[in-house]
């Protein structure tokens, strides 16, 4: 059970902590709290007995007040013993030595100091809140793989569902968001604990992270789709979610907890496709062919159809140096429509013509007009799905 010290640093209790060195650590883990206390900075060469690696650290260094050096001393200690971090409460200390803030940027050990308005007792607290939420969302996310990912039966789906929400009602939606430039989970852990204070969040309801987005789980009863479309578009706002920083994705409506494992499938394809086209929201309802392509994309099958389409021109690119895929892609993506291909490409219909007809010479398809264009488009879309663009 551990979060990063970048995560933790975006809890209420910590927002105003000032770094002052060692911003390249911040990606360490906290697994638990330390105190350093007079006792401990008496015995300061034992310290790697009390705290060790995973520890973060606080301290108003009150024994070390009149004695610059042993504050050295113990910093340097508290790196040997690897521990993920420290923070200093500003009672004594609101500066550090530039040959410590130096050595601690060298080890890329994060320090910060924090006001002395702040009790150890809160920062300890939402730490450790924190850490539990974390390992928690970890444990909502393992049981969502083995509903998706496992070939379990339907009940047992049903029973895992509650397992993830007891009061989950039978009639559900789901809505998975996609951050669209994840770096860490900084940014969803942020809007989570800000959903998580709200008073008025519905029990029947479950929000969490999963992969590089959150995870939404509408449940209700006794409500027309519009509502429900209304109630979600409502939730998101209430999280924070918004298309200029998330992909999101919205199920069909499911009338059985038993179809959980297909209505998380369906957001997360429904994510897919909109990350193939525009980015914006994106039902599952919407998605067309990727509806039968998606869920066997990875198979064996898909691969070999795929390879037999697509490496063909890739190779004719390569050796002549041309643009057949490319227009391969445009031309589907404009269905088919010459005139319109050949304005996006900046070429002269005739070019266009020729390229396609070069594209059915090299694929051995230049009788099956119908057939041609039908095993283009799926492969141009396994293709968009292997390199999303």
């Amino acid at each position: 059970m551990s979060i990063t010290i970048s995560d933790a640093m975006n809890l209420q209790t910590l927002k105003d902590f000032k770094l002052v060195a060692g911003e390249w650590g911040l990606n360490k883990k906290i697994d638990q709290m330390g105190i350093l206390d007079h006792e401990i900075i008496d015995k300061i060469d034992n310290i790697e007995v009390v705290f060790g690696q995973g520890d973060f650290v606080l301290t108003n260094f009150t024994a070390a007040r009149n004695d610059v050096n042993l504050l050295i001393q113990s910093i340097k200690e508290l790196i040997k013993a690897r521990v993920s971090g420290l923070a200093i409460k500003n009672i004594f200390y609101s500066e550090l030595p530039s040959e410590i803030i130096e050595y601690a940027n060298e080890k890329s050990f994060p320090i910060f100091i924090f006001d002395n308005k702040v009790y150890f007792e809160d920062i300890i607290t939402d730490i450790i809140d924190a850490i539990r939420d974390n390992d928690n969302y970890e444990l909502l996310e393992t049981k969502v793989d083995i509903i998706i990912k496992n070939n379990i039966s339907r009940t047992m789906i049903g029973e895992l569902a509650l397992e993830i929400n007891s009061s989950f009602r039978e009639n559900f939606i789901v809505v998975y968001c996609k951050e669209k430039k994840y770096v860490n989970s900084t940014n969803i852990i942020r809007l989570l604990e800000r959903y998580k204070r709200r008073r008025d969040k519905s029990i029947y309801n479950s929000v969490f992270k999963y992969r590089t987005g959150i995870l939404i789980i509408f449940s209700y009863e006794n409500m027309n789709e519009k509502k429900v479309v209304e109630n979600i578009k409502k939730l998101m706002t209430d999280i924070g979610i918004d298309n200029s920083q998330y992909i999101i994705g919205i199920s069909n409506n499911h009338f059985c907890l038993n179809e959980l494992a297909r209505g998380i499938n369906e957001g997360l394809y429904a994510v897919n496709a909109s990350e193939i086209s525009d980015g914006s929201t994106t039902f599952y309802k919407d998605i067309g062919i990727y509806k039968v392509i998606m869920p066997h994309v990875n198979e064996v099958w898909m691969n070999e159809f795929y390879n037999e389409i697509i490496t063909p021109l890739k190779n004719y690119d390569i050796k002549y140096n041309t643009q057949i895929l490319t227009t391969a892609i445009k031309y589907i993506e404009n269905d088919g429509n010459v005139k319109r291909t050949s304005q996006e490409l900046f070429q002269h219909d005739n070019t266009i013509r020729y390229r396609i007809n070069k594209i059915k010479e090299i694929l051995d398809m230049e009788d099956l007009d119908g057939s041609f264009y039908e095993q283009l488009s799926i492969a141009i879309k396994i293709y968009k799905i292997f390199n999303k663009v």
